[in-house]
């Protein structure tokens, strides 16, 4: 179950990102600084996952 959520999470943060970057003001970026900008999101959302799995934080569920 963990791993389905997990997937679940992943795909829904990318179609997010998917949508955002539909925006106009995306299509007028070049492709370095929309790569950039895609690099440090994903980041942000490691760095994230990384601190939950340490902190050993869990749903109830």
């Amino acid at each position: 179950m963990i791993t389905t959520g997990s997937v679940v999470s992943i795909v829904a943060v990318l179609a997010c990102l998917l949508l955002v970057s539909r925006h106009s003001g995306f299509r007028t970026m070049g492709s370095a600084r929309v790569i950039r900008l895609a690099l440090i999101w994903a980041a942000i959302i490691l760095g994230l996952v990384i601190v939950i799995d340490i902190a050993g934080l869990e749903l109830a569920g």
